[in-house]
């Protein structure tokens, strides 16, 4: 019996619950505020956007011990020297990148919302880290993207997007937008799909702050992109890294092979 479980029969009452819960959020706000802050310091000395890279990995370890979140790599994780390739993942919360970021040795760029280049903490961050913002209510955004992340992975670094473009906030996957594959086939890189289960029970929809809890990371084969620039390698591509990510997050009654 896990401490959470024994926890839960011993039917505390509602006020007490409560407080736990409140000091949990607490310590777990006050934790991540000093983290950041302590990482947008030091990331202003950083020129490298390798070195930015590990130092969000550290702090991204860091927030998730202080939150509970316990995190478990399955499949192969890509070594650490290895070449260019595009990792495509589900997307239930904000979450996700301080996972994967945790899980994956490995250095590589997101693309993210551009919103969050208005915070001033998360701008710094995400500039020094060189990582790809993207408009998605503005087309030529969407098209300067695109060409940065195929500049990115030709350069030989890898490159991590959400496929959906939003949340999902549950298990459903949304249908995966195109982007992401057609730009491994123009740069010639392998996609490797990358399903994160678990974590809409750790932060859901209906809570401001996130729970301790259990997420599984399970890192697919590359999916080895041949010498053929056609919308049926694209549209293979998005159909086996769906397949693979709905296979592992989602229950059998839920699944779709469709895309």
């Amino acid at each position: 019996m896990t401490v959470r479980s024994a926890l839960s029969s011993l039917a505390l009452p509602i006020p007490v619950l409560r407080l736990g819960r409140a000091v949990y959020v607490a310590y777990g706000a006050l934790t991540i505020a000093a983290v950041m802050l302590v990482l947008w310091a030091v990331t202003g000395f950083v020129r490298n956007a390798r070195r930015a890279v590990a130092l969000q990995r550290a702090a991204s370890r860091l927030m998730l011990a202080a939150l509970g979140c316990r995190f478990f790599v399955r499949g192969a994780p890509p070594a650490r020297g290895g070449g260019a390739c595009v990792f495509v993942a589900n997307h239930t919360s904000y979450l996700d990148i301080p996972l994967i970021l945790a899980a994956l040795d490995c250095d590589f760029a997101f693309v993210t919302k551009h919103e969050l280049l208005e915070w001033p903490i998360i701008s710094r961050i995400t500039r020094a880290g060189a990582h790809i913002p993207v408009d998605r209510d503005r087309v030529e955004s969407r098209g300067a993207v695109v060409a940065r992340i195929i500049k990115t992975l030709r350069a030989g670094r890898r490159v991590l997007i959400f496929p959906e473009g939003t949340f999902s906030f549950d298990d459903r996957l949304r249908p995966f937008h195109a982007g992401a594959f057609k730009s491994a086939v123009a740069a010639g890189v392998p996609v490797v799909p990358i399903a994160l289960a678990g974590v809409a029970g750790v932060w859901s929809q209906h809570a401001h702050f996130p729970r301790a809890g259990r997420v599984e990371i399970w890192v697919g084969d590359p999916l080895d992109v041949p010498a053929n620039d056609s919308a049926a390698l694209v549209e293979a591509l998005r159909s086996e890294a769906h397949r693979f990510i709905a296979a592992h997050v989602l229950p059998v009654s839920k699944r779709d092979d469709s895309v």
